[in-house]
């Protein structure tokens, strides 16, 4: 991004100055000019700000025409972003060691945005955040949920009868949506009717970027092939809980060559048009001599051909199974294939893969807002669409519904009442669960924009659009 495009304040200090500069007009109805919310996303890099260098390092960033944001380093890894526009007639606030003050009607926040006193409003509204892989920020548009992210759902370990334990692998658990991920729980399951006791996991830290580190041990296992599921979850989560296949390879160098697979079955997940990550699967040998001429086939059921890759890194065990898929062959529904690995002289082994193609938009875990497990139930900003945060509503046991949280009346974010209803902090209006402005409201204005929502009777989630 061009150095002339934004503005990053070189300390705390200076934070007062430069706000007092963009606002302070000193007119009481408020600025001639209200700055826009910084809806349009842009990436930045923190390491430019010596600030942002520790917790605690604060900084100012203007870009173009919109309102400046107010960027704070949280944690290790986590940041807040907050528009500096007042709610009650967009001034901008002053900067404080302590939080924020409007120059014009007195309304006073906390460092977290939170409305303090003064002039009666709502608090300050919050900027979409998301930490990339490479320590840039992506920072705009309304916050987004949290949404977990694997750096491999695939893990395999071979061992043989007689030799060293395998090492340790791990692997990072990441935030690909907005705000913090925290609270993050590991949990582990053995297949049934196999045996257990032979993997532990252990979590580095509880709130992202984590590290899950597991360690197979074969014990007394004898040779063959065992599997384990760990399943990764914190709250709040756009995308629910993600699960790790692990699976354990004994091999017994005195017995004949055999195939065995890393997984039995394989899921893949994309909105439409899009194009999921590849995952892996280990063809091993799980007995002696040398396992050779393997080959992958794909069988498609009816109604779907095409959308699924499979390819070997070689044609002797070990061997790396990749497997990629296109939704783009393929429209909205859950489609199955069956992938096939063959060696010579070997019984073969069978993969089932699973794909489900959700439409475009913003995609919404149900159980991730306990709201939504009651008919009549609202959930506020779910997340957004068109730059505007979501609320959806659950209006009967197989039906939602989904509004804009934009008031009509003067473009204000609604909040979400006792989780029933809706009203806007600034004039009073009210809305039902319907999104339908209340005949009593203390502001008359328009009804909520409803948003389209799809959703299949039974399932995890739901697509506002």
């Amino acid at each position: 991004m061009d150095r002339r495009e934004f503005l990053a304040t070189a300390s705390w200090l200076s934070l007062g100055a430069l706000a007092m500069s963009a606002c302070g007009d000193g007119i009481i109805s408020g600025p001639d000019q209200i700055l826009p919310f910084p809806n349009e996303p842009f990436t930045f890099d923190p390491a430019t700000v010596p600030e942002l260098g520790q917790v605690g390092g604060r900084t100012i960033v203007s870009r173009g025409a919109a309102a400046p944001i107010y960027l704070e380093r949280t944690g290790s890894a986590a940041y807040r972003a907050l528009s500096l526009v007042c709610p009650h007639r967009g001034t901008i606030v002053n900067a404080q060691a302590n939080g924020f003050a409007c120059p014009n009607h007195g309304a006073r926040f906390a460092l977290d945005g939170t409305w303090l006193g003064g002039q009666a409003t709502a608090s300050l509204a919050p900027v979409g955040i998301r930490r990339n892989a490479n320590g840039t920020l992506t920072i705009g548009g309304a916050p987004l949920p949290p949404a977990l992210s694997l750096s491999a759902t695939t893990i395999a370990f071979s061992a043989a009868i007689g030799g060293a334990a395998p090492p340790s692998q791990s692997l990072v658990i990441d935030n690909e949506g907005g705000g913090t991920l925290s609270g993050i729980q590991v949990a582990l399951t053995y297949a049934p009717n196999e045996r257990t006791g032979w993997l532990n996991v252990s979590l580095d830290a509880a709130t992202a970027p984590a590290r899950l580190t597991l360690t197979a041990q074969r014990g007394t296992l004898p040779a063959g092939s065992y599997r384990a599921t760990v399943l990764v979850s914190a709250p709040g989560t756009s995308n629910g809980a993600q699960s790790v296949s692990v699976a354990l390879v004994v091999q017994d160098p005195n017995a004949p060559a055999v195939l065995q697979l890393s997984a039995t079955s394989l899921q893949f997940a994309a909105t439409a048009g899009a194009i999921p990550p590849v995952q892996v699967v280990r063809c091993l040998n799980g007995g002696g001599g040398t396992l050779a001429g393997l080959s992958a086939r794909v069988a498609y059921e009816p109604g779907s051909f095409g959308w699924l890759s499979a390819e070997l890194s070689q044609t002797t065990a070990p061997a790396d199974l990749r497997l990629t898929v296109n939704p783009n062959l393929t429209g909205v529904g859950t489609y199955t294939a069956t992938v096939t690995v063959s060696a010579n002289g070997v019984t073969a082994r069978t993969l089932t893969v699973t794909m489900t193609v959700t439409p475009q938009g913003l995609v919404v875990n149900i159980g991730a807002w306990p709201a939504l497990a009651n008919v009549g139930g609202v959930a506020g900003s779910v997340g957004n669409v068109a730059g505007t945060p979501v609320a959806v509503v659950r209006t009967s046991a197989t039906s939602f519904a989904a509004f804009s949280m934009v008031c009509p009346h003067a473009g204000t974010t609604i909040n979400v009442v006792n989780g029933t209803s809706f009203k806007c902090p600034n004039h009073g209006a009210e809305f039902d669960n319907q999104g339908v402005n209340r005949p009593d409201s203390p502001q008359r204005t328009s009804n909520l924009t409803r948003l389209t929502v799809t959703y299949t009777p039974g399932a995890a989630t739901l697509v506002v659009s």
